[in-house]
């Protein structure tokens, strides 16, 4: 957390140059990237400005300002007449189809982080994974010229499995903050939470799963990326797989050969059938958020 004022971060925002933005914060997505057209790159990166923008606002404001922020982006959301700052980074996405209701789910997430809310079971795990990620998946669908809405779910789903993989890879780095996403994780022994987190990696290769089964409604070449993308998240779960769970040292993450590897792996899968044709989605994968994604099928 820096002293900035919630002022001054939204001053740096609107100056931002998105790529680099992304390049800097968002780097296995955006070495993901790279591989989009120039159009879709500066769509998704100018999206990425803005969810990063508001994620910024909850995390690293002191937590007096970050309340302000986060309730005050409420409020100019309400009213998008309202010439503001917000307003004018939400003007450009608005535009290429993101829906402010998607931004809302993004911004009560965040207000859940501000107000120290409690995950206590999976029912709540899964609300939050679907407001901070989920509609992330939903905001890319227009931008990439996604048009079925057969894809909503699926693309909610790589969202949510992307989501579980930071929450798992993060424990130490949340619990420095005072968070907790694993329920009752902070009573768990370390034996315990490497049994949590185990599971938690488990069911995000269900959402994985599902997100690619969906993966053909996607244009080809935004196709690949989105792929990749979510194949190099899920390889920082192998990875925190492969050293035993643990997650008390320094952050996992993919270096640049891990990345390149993974690439190579990802293209050897383009004969795979899921890329090519479509699986019906599941509907038990949103039992416990079906309230909220009903109206996005």
């Amino acid at each position: 957390m820096n002293n900035q004022t919630y002022e001054e971060l939204t001053r740096s925002y609107l100056l931002a140059n998105a790529e680099e933005l992304m390049s800097k914060h968002g780097k296995s997505f955006y070495f993901a990237s790279l591989i989009f057209s120039q159009n879709d790159l500066k769509k998704i990166a100018t999206l990425y400005r803005l969810c990063r923008y508001i994620d910024d606002c909850a995390d690293e404001l002191p937590e007096a300002e970050s309340s302000l922020a986060i309730a005050s982006i409420l409020t100019d959301l309400k009213n998008p007449h309202n010439e503001t700052s917000f307003n004018l980074l939400m003007k450009e996405v608005e535009g290429w189809g993101v829906r402010r209701e998607q931004i809302r789910e993004l911004l009560l997430g965040a207000e859940f982080d501000v107000r120290g809310g409690e995950i206590l079971n999976e029912k709540d795990l899964m609300l939050y994974c679907y407001r901070v990620a989920g509609v992330v998946g939903l905001m890319m669908c227009p931008l990439i010229g996604v048009t079925s809405p057969k894809a909503h779910a699926h693309a909610i789903d790589l969202g949510i499995g992307m989501q579980l993989t930071n929450i798992c890879r993060d424990v130490k780095e949340d619990g420095c903050r005072g968070r907790s996403y694993l329920p009752g994780a902070e009573s768990l022994s370390d034996l315990e939470l490497k049994i949590r987190i185990k599971k938690t990696l488990d069911v995000a290769d269900l959402y994985y799963k599902s997100a690619y089964e969906g993966l053909s409604y996607i244009p080809f070449r935004p196709r690949f990326v989105i792929f990749l993308a979510g194949e190099l998240y899920r390889h920082i779960g192998m990875k925190i797989r492969r050293n035993d769970y643990d997650v008390s040292g320094e952050r996992i993450y993919l270096n640049l050969a891990e990345k390149m590897i993974v690439t190579v792996k990802s293209l050897l899968k383009l004969g795979k059938s899921f890329f090519w044709k479509p699986n019906n989605h599941k509907h038990e994968l949103h039992l416990l958020i079906h309230h909220y994604v009903r109206g996005e099928r």
